[in-house]
């Protein structure tokens, strides 16, 4: 099994295992529960891990003891050090037969090496939210990704709690609502199951599930797209912060990342990018400002928004291999696709 490699997208929520040949050629995939060790902790982690991975091998006709040859993790959450090294530690001691050779990444850094081996921008908007920066000479800068406590601005946690916040603030007449809260009011309370306010408090609280909470933005997409003016409103305002980090991180930006035919290529990976309509307004307007300020004028020209058509799994996959050296085949152009482009017209 030494010229199979195995790749694992883990987010907050859901996860899933890629099994990939050295020619790129996907054998196997599975999917799992979240692997973010930060929300379910070690143990939780590296058993979802290889219960994704054995099963993987069992799907590709592998004999589940023998190790492969890397495993590369794209994990929210995987940042730190310290962690990173108990998480393999762990996985060694406990999943001898798993794989010889362990490389763990960010969700971020993944979902790059699965679109381009030229660098871009990586903004997350699932459960949570982070942005990275890849220049072409592998420089990295980030913004974002500290968890709910500090930051996800943009995701679908930041977008139900901005929703439910306002419906709070409405009721105790301690801030004026910017539009009627009528319909969020109700979608809360449906989606919780509960008749009053006091009946959140255990959901915040006592049996707050982060991903559960986030869940909400479904309904608010939903409601947004039904013409409810509070969610448009909730959703132009992720749009706004999911650009204010792009802008973070612009000005470390390499020339040739913002010269490309694309212009500045901005990945964008989670589930509520599927609602770019709605993100729109606020996401194009806060780019429209930076491209005019005396700081960009005149080198921000363009930029691409495009999706993933493969899991970041893959680039994990990727990582891994090339960790020890080897190298899986990659079809950038087939595992990316652009779905936005614009250009600045004032600015030449």
């Amino acid at each position: 099994m030494a010229s199979v490699f195995c790749g694992v997208e883990g987010g907050a929520t859901h996860s899933k295992a890629v099994l990939v040949a050295a020619d790129g050629k996907i054998l196997a995939e599975t999917e799992g529960p979240s692997t973010n060790h930060w929300l379910v902790g070690v143990d939780k982690c590296i058993e979802t891990i290889n219960d994704m991975v054995q099963r993987a091998k069992m799907e590709a006709v592998l004999d589940p003891n023998t190790p492969l040859c890397s495993l590369g993790m794209s994990l929210s959450g995987g940042e730190q050090k310290a962690a990173i090294d108990k998480l393999i530690a762990d996985m060694k001691q406990r999943f001898p037969t798993l794989s010889r050779h362990y490389f763990i990444t960010t969700d971020a850094i993944g979902a790059m090496a699965t679109a381009s081996d030229r660098g871009g921008v990586v903004l997350i908007s699932g459960t949570g939210s982070n942005c990275k920066l890849v220049n072409p000479d592998g420089s990295q800068i980030g913004c974002g990704g500290w968890g709910h406590m500090m930051g996800d601005e943009g995701g679908a946690f930041w977008i139900s709690h901005l929703a439910v916040k306002t419906v709070f603030d409405a009721r105790d007449n301690l801030v004026a609502p910017p539009h009627d809260v009528t319909h969020v009011s109700k979608a809360m309370e449906e989606y919780f199951q509960v008749s009053n306010l006091m009946g959140m408090l255990p959901h915040l609280y006592r049996d707050f599930q982060k991903s559960h909470f986030a869940g909400l933005c479904l309904k608010l997409a939903e409601g947004a797209e039904a013409g409810d003016a509070l969610c448009q409103y909730v959703f132009t305002q992720a749009g706004r912060v999911l650009a204010k980090h792009v802008e973070a991180v612009l000005p470390t930006a390499q020339e040739p990342l913002l010269s490309s035919d694309l212009g500045l290529p901005v990945l964008c990976v989670g589930s509520v990018w599927k609602s770019w309509e709605l993100l729109k307004p606020g996401f194009t307007e806060v780019l429209d400002e930076v491209a005019a300020s005396d700081k960009f004028k005149g080198r921000f020209h363009r930029y691409s928004l495009l999706t993933l058509r493969q899991s970041s799994a893959l680039g994990g996959a990727s990582l891994g291999a090339q960790n020890i050296g080897k190298t899986i085949t990659m079809d950038y152009d087939a595992n990316a696709k652009v779905f936005y482009q614009h250009t600045f017209n004032s600015i030449q």
